[in-house]
């Protein structure tokens, strides 16, 4: 396989033979939130800092005084301006990645957050991470009502006026080269309407998270292709989070630059020295914590049922096995069948409703298995690069899979992974066989913890810079093809 190359942006990481180029200037959020007193004590050697390192194992020291000692440097995207666009979850963990390694790099980045969902979220000013952020609430009426309108609001003149003061109140020009990051379909025609009146010398890049030409349909008409119609004469790029999407995307947006940014993990994210020890422990004898956070909704595409029934077999099997299940979106069936096994394997089931995102980090970091289970019947069977799946890998945490996934032929030897032809019953046997050889169990989360390493968020962030800098500034652009040119 061919790595993406970010060179340009910085320098070969010590100790890895031959290893991914990672950006110069991509400090972890774990760093950035270090007092400067701390930063000071580990430049002298002093302390020693736990899941501050780029990669996360045990080169924390080097990546902390490498970053102190070269923060005052600007990188190729400092001081351009991106503003970013979405209807998502404000903890969205791709959103949130992104605009953390823009910030890093010198960025100025301000995120215009569209919410019709979390009732609890304040609207204007706010700061996440560190970045400026405008948030306007559209809360009329509930359930499908309020989503059908929310989409038609965002086809009325009503939303680029909204968007306009949070543009005024976050104190952007509208005359500077700007790069507009959507995130949404929905929002893409806003974007047109900006760029073709309101900031003339703006980009619009989307983000497409899905394959939206396989998502169930309103009749005929696939809602979120009608909005990326509407728009796609303004779009100047896109990303994608998969390789095999490339080809289909092209045919649709036939005049935008393509690049692929995948799903893979924020390796400085998360604790080595957990993980390390986590698999150095495994064995007949210790707990074992099986963990799966995410949508609870059989009439979505998730398996929650087989989810479900892997839990009360390992249980019923296994004294040793914890289960920790948290999410929302929960329909009323999985709902009383959560309560009732809860209940049934007193404590060893633990339903957690809704997990904030640094309680997923923790909770991935101590398990064993994870899981990504898709419904066979699911209409939305399509080749993905779940964020979950690369979550699991960097943290030594063994996947159970039934999906169409990116790089399944390496997964499989860390993983098990079963199509959407193979039986429940077979499914569930095979765990039962995995967690009855401790050895094998502890051997793929080792094999689990290196795969991680080599899909990594540091690689291929910086595509997202070579884009920005395309479109704006063709004539300064890098040579190099790094950041567009897909991987093998």
């Amino acid at each position: 396989m061919k790595r993406a190359d970010c060179t340009h942006l910085g320098f070969r990481m010590p100790g890895f033979g031959i290893a991914p180029q990672f950006p110069r200037h991509v400090p972890s959020l774990a760093i950035r939130q270090l007092p400067v007193d701390l930063l000071d004590a580990a430049m002298e050697g002093k302390v020693e800092v736990p899941g501050a390192g780029y990669l996360g194992d045990n080169r924390r020291i080097p990546d902390i005084v490498r970053y102190k000692s070269e923060r005052g440097t600007s990188s190729p995207g400092a001081g351009m301006n991106v503003i970013i666009l979405d209807v998502h979850p404000v903890e969205d963990v791709r959103i949130e990645r992104h605009i953390t390694y823009l910030a890093d790099q010198g960025m100025n980045v301000c995120r215009i957050h569209y919410n019709y969902a979390d009732e609890s979220a304040g609207p204007g000013i706010f700061s996440h991470h560190g970045v400026r952020g405008f948030r306007i609430n559209r809360f009329f009426f509930q359930g499908k009502t309020r989503t059908l309108y929310f989409m038609g609001y965002c086809l009325r003149p009503k939303i680029l006026a909204d968007c306009r003061k949070a543009l005024k109140a976050l104190d952007i020009d509208p005359e500077q080269p700007s790069i507009l990051h959507i995130h949404d379909p929905l929002l893409l025609p806003l974007a047109g309407k900006l760029a073709e009146n309101s900031m003339p010398n703006s980009r619009v890049i989307y983000d497409r998270h899905e394959v939206y030409e396989d998502w169930l349909h309103f009749g005929r008409i696939s809602l979120p292709l009608f909005y990326e119609d509407l728009a796609k004469k303004w779009i100047s790029g896109t990303v994608v989070v998969s390789e095999h999407h490339r080809d289909a995307v092209h045919r649709l947006f036939p005049g935008s630059h393509i690049i692929a940014v995948p799903n893979y993990a924020a390796s400085a994210m998360y604790d080595a020295n957990a993980i390390d020890e986590k698999i150095r422990l495994a064995g007949p004898e210790p707990q074992i914590h099986a963990v799966y956070i995410g949508s609870l909704n059989n009439a979505a595409d998730r398996d929650v049922d087989l989810l479900l029934d892997i839990a009360d077999a390992v249980i019923r099997s296994y004294d040793n096995v914890t289960f920790f299940i948290g999410g929302t979106s929960m329909d009323e069936g999985s709902r009383v069948k959560i309560e009732e096994l809860a209940g049934r394997h007193d404590g060893r089931l633990r339903f957690l409703g809704y997990v904030p995102r640094e309680k997923t980090v923790k909770l991935t970091e101590r398990a064993h298995i994870g899981f990504l289970l898709v419904r066979p019947d699911a209409r939305y069977w399509v080749r993905t690069s779940p964020n979950k799946i690369f979550e699991y890998l960097v943290c030594g945490t063994v996947p159970i899979i039934r999906a169409d996934v990116d790089h399944a032929d390496r997964l499989r030897a860390c993983s098990l992974i079963f199509d959407r032809e193979d039986e429940d019953a077979m499914i569930v046997q095979a765990v039962l066989d995995l967690l009855g050889s401790p050895e094998k169990l502890k051997r793929y989360m080792g094999k689990a913890r290196a795969l991680g390493l080599d899909y990594t968020w540091e690689s291929v962030a910086c595509r997202y810079i070579d884009l920005y800098t395309m479109l704006l500034y063709p004539e300064t652009a890098p040579s190099h093809p790094n950041a567009l040119s897909p991987m093998k």
